[in-house]
């Protein structure tokens, strides 16, 4: 599998030149017929649909609207966690949709079509927030099911950067961040729980 550049470049050239030289390498299910959306904001940015079918892919330019799963970042947050390091284990797992889940890697298996059905089923925007005491939070948004994005997310999680850190390192056990208090999950909080399901049934 191609190796991420150690220098940042462009989101056009990640999600038009790295995403598809990895995909090229990748063993995609031919049953699979499925459109994720990646939507970067800023400068630079833009919004793209990754559309797995038959065993074969395109990368195209265009609106997601139509896609059932989106990963929305803007173009610092972005960049913050494919190289810098950013967002602890969420961080972590954002960078693996990206370069590493929509190939298939043993870190983040490929989308599965009944998985992606059940997850749009849901609808709504869950935003992970990853907040700092110097101000620089970092953010992560995936939107379920297609549509446009809501101006607000319809579930926030909080949790302090070096609490996700100490989640990254397996220092502290998401469970018990939870029951502490470390976790604040703000708004329709039994959506945040049925995306857990599906991905928990997904992985066993």
């Amino acid at each position: 599998m191609p190796e991420l550049p150690s220098d940042p470049i462009s989101p056009q050239q990640f999600m038009e030149e790295f995403i598809p030289a990895t995909l090229n390498e990748a063993t995609l299910d031919a049953e699979t017929d499925v459109k994720l959306g990646v939507q970067i904001d800023g400068e630079g940015g833009g919004q793209w649909v990754l559309h797995l079918s038959g065993g074969a892919f395109q990368v195209e330019q265009t609106a997601r609207e139509e896609a059932a799963f989106t990963l929305v970042q803007t173009v610092e947050d972005w960049r913050g966690a494919l190289w810098e390091g950013r967002g602890g284990v969420f961080g972590q797992q954002a960078s693996a949709l990206l370069s590493g889940g929509i190939a298939g890697s043993e870190q983040a298996p490929p989308p599965n079509a009944k998985v992606m059905e059940q997850l749009a089923a849901l609808g709504g925007l869950i935003r992970v927030t990853v907040t700092s005491a110097e101000g620089e939070d970092w953010s992560t948004g995936f939107k379920l099911g297609p549509g446009e994005l809501p101006a607000e997310p319809t579930t926030e999680v909080r949790i302090a950067a070096e609490d996700a850190e100490a989640m990254q390192s397996g220092s502290l056990d998401p469970m018990q961040a939870f029951m502490s208090g470390k976790i604040k999950v703000i708004g329709d909080m039994a959506l945040m729980m049925q995306m857990q399901a599906i991905a928990m049934q997904a992985g066993s």
